[in-house]
């Protein structure tokens, strides 16, 4: 669906008009959401697409920035992190799914005290069990609202005086026409498992810096015990030569077609 999406809004005025609308309806705090005419323009967006429109009980979506942001943070400056190791496991249902990992970014730097690596998978797709007319509006959305198809998400291992912890907080992006502030949610996956969906902020103290996370369910949420023992697995272990040096922030500028100009950690 994505290289349609981007084929059409580079050739169809009236697609990209539809698209432009909508996002501003999204992405900027001075601009009221009017829900009966999202709608409106995202079934004409859906129609060019070839999927059937969405009826006003489904259509639960809304704004997705809070403010603005009126000063630029400090410039982080990242290194790898040469302190821990890193496996990826992930349910081998989900990458035949169409959801594979398809990039890491790390990014290693000091904040408030603290050390910490900034680790930022990046999935194909987020498509969910059940393959339904949902999952379809629910992708058009984000390509809409997210300028993407691709699931990003982003945890911290953190070293805080004696403690070392992976942190599965949320995080702030800003974005780089309208200096919106879009928070994202948190991923921790708690005891959820595959066929469920997760947003929980959890921080969970490790022994030492060999770590394995665990892709628990379908929507990406992440944690440090297997939810789902009886899958098949993928793994896939973390270096410096098959990862990229950058933040969540840098992620988005590359798989995204909104570009943000910062991002804000409340470590």
């Amino acid at each position: 669906m994505e290289e349609k999406f981007r084929q059409l809004y580079a050739s169809n005025p009236d697609f990209r008009l539809s698209v432009d609308e909508l996002r501003r309806m999204v992405l900027d705090p001075d601009a009221p959401f009017d829900k009966e005419m999202a709608r409106k323009l995202f079934n004409s967006v859906l129609r060019e697409l070839g999927v059937s429109e969405i009826d006003s009980l489904h259509f639960n979506y809304g704004k997705s920035v809070y403010g603005r942001v009126n000063k630029r943070f400090p410039t982080v400056r990242c290194d790898f992190p040469s302190d821990f190791h890193l496996v990826v496991v992930q349910p081998k249902t989900d990458v035949e799914a169409g959801n594979s990992l398809e990039k890491v970014y790390l990014c290693s730097y000091e904040i408030n005290g603290k050390s910490v690596a900034e680790v930022t998978l990046v999935f194909r797709n987020e498509r969910s069990p059940s393959n339904t007319l949902e999952d379809a509006w629910y992708e058009a959305w984000r390509l809409i609202s997210w300028g993407r198809s691709s699931d990003i998400e982003t945890f911290f291992v953190v070293r805080e005086r004696e403690k070392t912890y992976v942190d599965f907080s949320g995080l702030g992006l800003v974005l780089n026409q309208t200096l919106s502030l879009r928070l994202v949610k948190a991923i921790g996956s708690s005891s959820k498992t595959y066929s469920e969906s997760a947003h929980e902020e959890e921080k969970i103290e490790i022994s030492d810096t060999n770590i394995t996370i665990y892709v628990n369910t379908y929507n990406h949420a992440l944690g440090l015990k297997d939810n789902n023992p009886g899958l098949e697995k993928v793994s896939f272990k973390v270096t410096e030569s098959n990862s990229a040096l950058g933040r969540r922030v840098n992620a988005e500028n590359e798989f995204s077609d909104i570009l943000y100009i910062d991002e804000l950690v409340g470590l």
